[in-house]
């Protein structure tokens, strides 16, 4: 039986053609061949596609305001219909509360595009992770950071009745992983000021009062 191949298309998913040229252009800039750049020109369009290719399908980058959806609506259809694909968001809209919202309804990045050299560093950059696999573990090796499902699942266990949002997972899940709020605050797109909010409300929650403390209750 032949291997299956690992997926090297990306969608991407905006209303303006420009835009859909520009982000093939530079992708192709970067990596030569080593992608597929599909497109669609709307969230239906984009749909039928994932009907036929889902699989092949390694990122999907998507615009939030398209023809025939405005907002995080397309993102929480395709998360929900496509739980393991990857989405990046690429929208003209530089709003730091949609950004941190559309990270915590499961966005791989957040990038705009307005040209800003950051932006487009970011989201090359964010293709080269999702195309690396996960390296596999050597024997004696500290086992991978929990999924979000297996850490809300020990949150419950651990404090009964708990509800934690898709952000305090995420951000729990790096304290967990030893980052301070700084390197927090760099890897979710957070402000810092975000970060000790949401650090001091999980804080509260498992009635800790320091890191040691919580990663106590996890180890």
């Amino acid at each position: 039986m032949p291997e299956q191949q690992p997926p090297r298309t990306i969608l991407a998913v905006d209303d303006h053609e420009l835009v859909r040229m520009g982000l093939r252009q530079v992708i192709v800039q970067r990596f030569a061949d080593r992608f597929e750049v599909a497109e669609a020109a709307g969230l239906e369009q984009a749909l039928q596609f994932l009907q036929q290719r889902a699989a092949d399908v390694l990122l999907l980058l998507l615009d939030l305001n398209l023809g025939d959806t405005r907002g995080l609506t397309g993102l929480q259809l395709l998360r929900q219909l496509y739980p393991r694909l990857p989405v990046v968001v690429v929208s003209g809209t530089n709003d730091p509360r949609v950004r941190e919202e559309a990270l915590a309804q499961g966005a791989m990045g957040y990038f705009c595009k307005t040209g800003d050299t950051a932006d487009l560093s970011g989201l090359l950059d964010t293709v080269e992770k999702a195309a690396t696999p996960t390296p596999a573990r050597a024997p004696g090796a500290a086992p991978p950071p929990a999924s979000p499902h297996d850490t809300l699942a020990r949150s419950t266990r651990l404090r009964p009745g708990i509800r934690l949002t898709s952000r305090q997972i995420q951000v729990l899940e790096l304290i967990l992983g030893g980052l301070d709020n700084q390197s927090i605050a760099r890897e979710t797109g957070l402000a810092l000021g975000s970060v000790k909010n949401c650090v001091s409300t999980i804080f509260l929650d498992f009635n800790v009062r320091s890191r040691a403390e919580l990663i106590r209750l996890f180890s």
